[in-house]
C-alpha cells in the first residue's frame, strides 16, 4: 500500500507559510490570521504543484 504524501506535503507548505506570516505581521488580530491562512493555503499548493510540475 503507497501512502499519498500531497496531502502532507501540502499541510507542512502550510504551516510554514502561516507561522511566517504570523512572524511578519506586527499584531494577531482573528482576521489577518484567517486572511494569512488562507493565502498560505493557496501558496501551499502552488507550491506542491511547482514541485510535482518539476518532477515530472
Amino acid at each position: 500500500m503507497r501512502i499519498k504524501s500531497g496531502p502532507l506535503e501540502a499541510a507542512g507548505w502550510w504551516a510554514g507559510l502561516t507561522a511566517l506570516w504570523i512572524m511578519l505581521i506586527s499584531t494577531v488580530d482573528v482576521l489577518e490570521l484567517a486572511v494569512g491562512a488562507a493565502a498560505a493555503l493557496a501558496g501551499a499548493w502552488a507550491a506542491r504543484a511547482a514541485r510535482r510540475a518539476a518532477r515530472e
